[in-house]
């Protein structure tokens, strides 16, 4: 394939989605990738996905141009009258109005993935949904090289996690959560805490067999690495 095949086939995956604002209802399009291009080459233990041409994690966030409100599809804000003023007040009257809905960087991609975890928070959504999106910018800062940058936001995930799991009755109980805390405390290299959850999840008759497989898969890993280092 030449490099003029290459970037048709790239500009091929994008479409345009309508977007309306859920705080000032200002109407927008921002670009999506179309499934049949989103192909996997690697998952690591995180659950961070490598991809071979485009990377739809670029494109998950929606960001309003007008006020700077940004948001996952996934995500359902509540957002009440007073925290739409507030966010009005304190936020949206500095904000200069600029366009995220064009093809993105993977530098345009983090700074739409902060300012999600800026509104989530400005917004008091759960700490689930704050996790989440830390965990994704961890995953941007790896994939630029940066790991003290990613080792921060892989903790601040780690923390919000922690917070749901013992707190938020509403998550799921396939062991997923779980699974990634014992995941996230082994990249953190708190081994003790990894194992501990890990062992949630392969006692716990609830979990699906994946997770159980693969808390399996990374505390043998972990014990492959004590040997090594041992």
């Amino acid at each position: 394939m030449s490099g003029d095949d290459i970037v048709m086939y790239l500009t091929d995956a994008f479409y345009d989605r309508k977007i309306t604002c859920p705080l000032c209802s200002h109407v927008y399009t921002t670009k999506k990738v179309l499934s049949k291009y989103i192909k996997t080459h690697k998952v690591e233990g995180d659950f961070y996905a490598i991809y071979k041409d485009v990377n739809p994690n670029y494109y998950a966030v929606n960001v309003c141009g007008e006020c700077g409100y940004a948001f996952l599809d996934k995500t359902q804000p509540k957002i009440t009258a007073y925290k739409r003023e507030r966010y009005r007040q304190h936020v949206g009257s500095r904000w200069a109005p600029r366009e995220y809905g064009s093809l993105r960087s993977i530098m345009e991609a983090l700074v739409s993935f902060k300012l999600a975890v800026f509104c989530a928070q400005f917004m008091e959504e759960p700490e689930r949904t704050v996790g989440g999106l830390c965990l994704q910018v961890a995953w941007l800062y790896r994939e630029l090289g940066d790991f003290e940058q990613e080792e921060r936001f892989l903790r601040d995930s780690l923390d919000f996690y922690t917070y749901a799991y013992e707190n938020d009755r509403s998550i799921d109980t396939d062991g997923r959560m779980t699974y990634l805390l014992g995941e996230l405390h082994r990249r953190m290299g708190e081994q003790k805490e990894a194992i501990q959850y890990f062992n949630l999840v392969i006692s716990d008759k609830q979990a699906l067999p994946k997770y159980v497989r693969m808390a399996r898969d990374q505390w043998s890993l972990m014990r492959e690495l004590q040997q090594m280092s041992g």
